[in-house]
């Protein structure tokens, strides 16, 4: 998922997420020198696999694990390089390490680890896997849009209509949903000026849609000018006009606005996933608020409290971060035991919790992250859905009544980061998903 900035090292260590890392802490400070500790033993890591250098590859693995044990790629990475080492007991130690995190891989698939799973010292630890990893399909289809081509990312809903508005990083265009079907779309597609839609939010009392876009290779009809494509629009919904654009300035990185929030005062939230900056828009404004931190890696989802003092942003490679909108003070949420908070994409607040598109860990699933009273740690994480026969790759979602309706399938994984198609896979049927919320 390239506006992720996730990296495969499918040779080596054939891992699914391995960005940037940090501590446990909820310190700004603590976790921000845990990263740096946890970055460059991964980076060393690299280059020692790349010179053929296992041992002192393993070593600083197990660096990087240890500096942020709750990140699932460096906790994979040890079990790959104790089983490369032909070390049983490193093995034995780092498969039950992530397992403990709630996650679970097909380890009989797996031609590295089948030998040690037909081990009677292993069953545990498999068993474990499996179940972890066992479907747990709770949702229902909500929609399911005959365009196979759509390449889905945010939803949102509209309350005052019962329509679902569908963002298209192929097309750079929003589908208005009716009944489970595509009525309208907002523009006509691929216009000039107009990135890969990626968030969108309903601000129904405006009767507006507020939404990201972004120049990136994967939508259809890029150029290369397209690439300074950055900007938060608002939308009128009764005829799709934008009435407004709101551009950022170029950045060494480029930027990729990925996700967005309205604020109980009608303020708006934006997330920048390769220049690491929260924007706000305050009502009125003519210009964007930056918000920056040494916590602020790669932001995805985030989400506001109702009573406006501070918001949820959740970094795909940190995990879920609290932002004092007063202080501007950002602390990591500590994890519940067992569980990790990586890899989260879309974001939303329902009563006490976080409820969370995980789609960094595989499979991928929608977790609902109870919070303390205090807001500054994750007491509790469940497993709301892991419906992996149609969620292959859940993005974005929002709340309507007291379900969770999601993107299911969106489409990175099926696309090169040149935006060509990938062989081996196929375009299904956009599909909107929803699953109850507890309580």
């Amino acid at each position: 998922m390239t506006r992720r900035f996730a990296f495969h090292l499918v040779v080596v260590f054939s891992l699914c997420v391995a960005d940037r890392a940090a501590s446990q802490s909820s310190s700004g400070v603590a976790a921000a020198d845990s990263a740096s500790v946890a970055r460059a033993a991964w980076q060393r890591a690299v280059l020692a696999f790349n010179a053929k250098d296992v041992a002192a590859a393993r070593r600083e693995v197990e660096r990087a694990a240890t500096a942020w044990p709750v990140q699932p790629a460096y906790v994979w990475a040890r079990a790959v390089t104790a089983q490369l080492a032909a070390d049983t007991d490193g093995v034995y130690s780092a498969l039950a390490a992530y397992s403990a995190l709630g996650l679970g891989r097909d380890l009989r698939a797996d031609a590295r680890f089948a030998p040690y799973a037909s081990r009677p010292r292993f069953a545990t630890i498999v068993a474990r896997h499996d179940s972890n990893r066992a479907p747990l399909a709770r949702s229902h289809v909500v929609a399911a849009l005959s365009d196979s081509t759509l390449w889905p990312e945010g939803v949102d809903y509209d309350p005052r209509t019962g329509r679902y508005y569908v963002a298209s990083v192929r097309h750079r265009t929003i589908a208005e949903v009716v009944n489970g079907r595509v009525t309208r779309e907002l523009w006509a597609r691929e216009q000039p000026g107009v990135g890969a839609v990626l968030g969108v939010r309903v601000d129904a009392r405006r009767g507006v849609i507020w939404a990201t876009l972004a120049g990136i290779p994967q939508m259809l009809g890029y150029a290369k000018a397209d690439s300074t494509i950055a900007a938060l629009v608002r939308v009128r919904i009764a005829d799709g006009t934008i009435e407004r654009r709101w551009n950022l300035p170029p950045a060494p990185l480029g930027h990729t606005l990925g996700d967005l929030a309205i604020g109980p005062l009608g303020d708006v939230f934006v997330t920048d996933s390769n220049d690491p900056v929260l924007y706000r828009l305050w009502p009125g404004a003519d210009t964007l608020e930056r918000i920056t931190s040494p916590l602020f890696h790669s932001l995805q989802g985030v989400a506001p409290l109702p009573n406006g003092a501070a918001l949820y942003v959740a970094d795909y490679s940190l995990g879920i971060l609290r932002v004092d909108l007063t202080t501007k003070t950002i602390t990591r949420l500590d994890d519940a035991p067992g569980s990790t908070s990586i890899g989260c994409d879309g974001i939303v607040w329902d009563r006490d919790a976080i409820v969370a598109v995980q789609n960094g860990v595989a499979p991928a699933r929608v977790m609902r992250f109870v919070v303390d009273s205090n807001g500054t740690r994750i007491v509790r994480a469940e497993v709301l859905d892991r419906n992996a026969a149609i969620a292959d790759e859940p993005t974005i979602g929002t709340i309507v009544g007291r379900e969770f309706v999601y993107v299911a399938n969106s489409q990175w994984e099926k696309y090169t980061d040149a935006g060509s198609r990938k062989s081996e896979w196929s375009l299904k049927a956009t599909v909107l998903l929803a699953v109850p919320l507890t309580r």
